[in-house]
């Protein structure tokens, strides 16, 4: 109950609440049917990202980004003009991201290119899928993924031991692993 009662305070602080009213039912609730509850229905949403126009608002603000450079960089796989236009009208649509959009050459893993990215650091796009935006055309979205914690927005490996706890849409997401990690980038 301890346990409980501490996180719908800390939860509460994190709103900006000075007062609560709590159901004596959250209260006394099992702690491990609350944690699997609270990552469903509420943790689960912050750890799933996408790279696209509307991603990228979260990914470009990504406080790991240490470099004093103002201006994020994303680059695009070759071959992918019409993800390079999407992302570069993102950049056009909107200007307070500053989008660096790079568009990788042929051979991305030359090492004398893989060496001058030290000094260029951004991140890559990932797959994409073509939707329908509900005016009849089609659009680019970005496949979702999920990051290991909300400080993290790069996909990782460590996707295959998240994706079975707690995701109602577990195949869409495993799906989009797959796609993410067989997709050429060169």
């Amino acid at each position: 109950m301890l346990s409980n009662l501490l996180q719908e305070l800390a939860l509460a602080r994190d709103h900006g609440r000075k007062r609560i009213v709590l159901d004596e039912a959250r209260l006394t609730e099992n702690p491990v049917d609350r944690l699997s509850r609270m990552i469903k229905y509420s943790f689960w949403n912050a750890l799933t990202r996408r790279i696209d126009g509307e991603g990228l608002e979260i990914i470009c603000a990504d406080p790991k980004n240490r470099t004093g450079r103002v201006n994020p960089r994303i680059y695009i796989p070759h071959g992918e003009p019409a993800m390079a236009e999407y992302y570069r009208q993102v950049a056009r649509e909107k200007p307070h991201l500053n989008l660096d959009v790079q568009v990788l050459p042929p051979k991305p893993d030359d090492p004398v290119f893989v060496k001058s990215l030290n000094n260029k650091p951004g991140i890559l796009a990932l797959a994409m899928q073509e939707v329908d935006n509900g005016k009849g055309q089609k659009v680019l979205k970005g496949i979702p993924f999920v990051v290991p914690g909300a400080r993290f927005n790069e996909v990782s490996s460590v996707q295959r031991s998240l994706c079975p706890h707690g995701a109602d849409d577990v195949i869409a997401l495993q799906l989009g692993l797959v796609l993410h990690f067989t997709r050429p980038v060169g």
